[in-house]
């Protein structure tokens, strides 16, 4: 059976997958910036958290290493990744800059992989991932409209490669995050019993009636 192949090391496709290195996006809940190096110590501490680890499926890493990733991420040439903040705590934040504003109000991250799937006609896929860490900030709609932005994200502004389809694997004992999915319109397509995983879809075709506000600013200006 072919696999799913991620494009590495084409000069385009890294073009492309940097379009959101200075973009800010302004929801009505979140506003979702780019994974910068004044994030990293935050991340490192949730990255920390058994729960966390599990819900990830993901290895501890050093601070050295967590900083080395974010570089990595940063320049991937097949992945998009926003940290979430809460738009209320930023905006309330006394402080002064915004990386400390930021810091304050950091509550997860939200990431997409572009790939091609050789079993589905060379399409492009869009596999997403969210991550909200405290349990106080679960079951509020953070997750639902940071999953919303990336998708509009996506769909609106990366034109070639076009995402086909969008993609989500979750354990299955995470029951929120599967009915948080199934609600914005994805659908069950398989189980995968090797992960204990199930996957799902939503064609972007469809993410125009479903997704498609124009309730966010798209700030090309941000920075660090």
């Amino acid at each position: 059976m072919k696999t799913k192949i991620i494009l590495q090391n084409s000069d385009f496709f890294v073009n492309r997958m940097k379009i959101n290195e200075n973009t800010r996006i302004v929801g009505k809940k979140v506003i979702l910036v780019p994974y910068r190096k004044h994030h990293v110590t935050k991340y490192h501490e949730w990255m920390s958290i058994e729960e966390i680890q599990k819900l990830t499926a993901s290895e501890p890493l050093t601070l050295e290493e967590e900083f080395e990733m974010q570089t990595k991420w940063q320049n991937d040439s097949d992945k998009l990744t926003f940290i979430v903040l809460r738009k209320d705590l930023y905006e309330a934040s006394d402080s002064i800059d915004s990386k400390s504003r930021e810091m304050e109000s950091m509550i997860g991250d939200v990431n997409c992989f572009v790939g091609v799937d050789f079993d589905e006609d060379n399409k492009y896929l869009g596999e997403l991932e969210i991550m909200i860490v405290d349990r106080k900030n679960r079951g509020f709609g953070f997750g639902s409209e940071s999953i919303r932005l990336m998708i509009d994200y996506c769909f609106n502004y990366l034109d070639n490669p076009k995402i086909s389809e969008f993609v989500v694997k979750i354990t299955e004992e995470n029951e929120p995050s599967i009915k948080m999915f199934k609600k914005i319109g994805f659908q069950f397509s398989k189980k995968i019993t090797a992960f204990n995983q199930i996957e799902l879809k939503i064609e972007a075709k469809r993410c125009p009636d479903l997704f498609l506000s124009k309730n966010y600013l798209n700030d090309k200006n941000y920075f660090e």
